[in-house]
C-alpha cells in the first residue's frame, strides 16, 4: 500500500515556508523610502535573500528528517532554490523596470499592476518552469522503474489533447465572433515580463543563473533517484518531485504577490493606445 508523502510534519514545515515568505514580499519594500522610479537592489536582494533563508532551511528540513534523503540530495536542492529565487525575485524584476524606464508598456495587453494580469502571466512562466522540472522528473526516473509502485505523471499534451483543444479553441473564436481571444490577452503580461528581462542587462547574468539552476536540479535529482534505488523505495524518487514542485508553485504565488506591491509603490510606464 503506498504512503502519502505529505506527512502532518513536512505539510507543517511548507506551510511555515509559505506564510513568512508571503510576509516578507509583502512588508519588506515597504520599508524602504521611495526614492526614484524603481525599486532599490538593496531592497530586492535583501528581499530574495530572507525569502531564500527560509525557504531553504525548511526545504533541507523537511528533506532530510521527513524524506530521509541524504545530505548532498538537500544541498543540491536548496542550491537549485536559492538560484530560481534569486532570479523571481531580485534579478528579473530589476531588469523588467530597467527596460520599463526605456519602452513603456501596451495597456492594451495588460501591465502587472493588474492581479489577472499578473496572475495570468506567472501561470504561463511557471508553465516553463514545469516544462524543464517534468523533463528532469521523466529522465532520471528510469533509474527507479524496475522498482515498480510509480505511476506516470499525468500527461497534459497528447495527440488526441492538442486536436481536442484546437476543435474547441475554433468553436469558441468562431462562436464569439474572435472575442474569446480577449481571454489570452493577459498572458502577453508573461511574454512581455520575459522580453524586457530578457532585453535588459542582466539577461546575461540571468541566463547563466537559470543554467546552474538546472544542472543543480539534475544533480538533485539524480541523486534522490540513486537512494531511491539503494533503498528499493521508488515512491522516495516521486515524494522529492512532488516537494521540488511545491516549492517552484511557491515562488511564482510570491512572485505574483512581489510585482504587486512593487507595482503598487513604484508605478510603471504604461502607455494606452488612442
Amino acid at each position: 500500500m503506498s504512503r502519502s508523502w505529505l506527512t502532518p510534519p513536512l505539510a507543517l514545515k511548507l506551510a511555515i515556508a509559505a506564510g513568512l515568505s508571503i510576509a516578507v514580499v509583502e512588508l519588506v519594500p515597504r520599508t524602504v523610502d521611495k526614492h526614484g522610479h524603481v525599486p532599490p537592489v538593496r531592497m530586492l536582494l535583501v528581499t530574495s535573500t530572507i525569502t531564500a533563508a527560509i525557504c531553504s532551511v525548511l526545504l533541507f528540513w523537511g528533506l532530510r528528517s521527513d524524506l530521509g534523503l541524504p545530505l548532498k540530495v538537500a544541498v543540491y536542492a536548496v542550491v537549485f532554490n536559492v538560484l530560481v529565487v534569486v532570479v523571481k525575485l531580485a534579478l528579473g524584476p530589476r531588469g523588467y523596470y530597467e527596460v520599463n524606464q526605456k519602452h513603456d508598456i501596451d495597456a492594451t495587453f495588460g501591465a502587472l499592476d493588474d492581479g489577472y494580469v499578473a496572475i495570468a502571466a506567472a501561470a504561463c512562466i511557471f508553465a516553463l518552469y514545469l516544462g524543464v522540472f517534468a523533463f528532469l522528473y521523466k529522465a532520471y526516473r528510469a533509474k527507479v522503474d524496475h522498482l515498480g509502485g510509480l505511476g506516470p505523471l499525468p500527461s497534459f499534451v497528447r495527440g488526441r489533447h492538442v486536436a481536442l483543444g484546437v476543435v474547441v479553441l475554433t468553436v469558441l473564436l468562431v462562436a464569439t465572433g474572435g472575442a474569446a481571444l480577449l481571454m489570452l490577452l493577459p498572458l502577453a503580461g508573461g511574454l512581455t515580463y520575459l522580453q524586457f528581462v530578457f532585453e535588459s542587462s542582466l539577461s546575461l547574468m540571468i541566463g547563466v543563473v537559470l543554467a546552474c539552476a538546472t544542472a543543480f536540479a539534475a544533480l538533485a535529482f539524480n541523486s534522490a533517484a540513486e537512494r531511491a534505488r539503494l533503498v528499493g523505495d521508488a515512491e522516495l524518487f516521486l515524494s522529492f518531485f512532488w516537494v521540488g514542485l511545491y516549492f517552484l508553485a511557491l515562488y511564482h504565488a510570491l512572485w505574483v504577490v512581489y510585482v504587486l506591491v512593487l507595482t503598487s509603490i513604484w508605478p510603471l510606464k504604461v502607455v494606452t493606445p488612442k
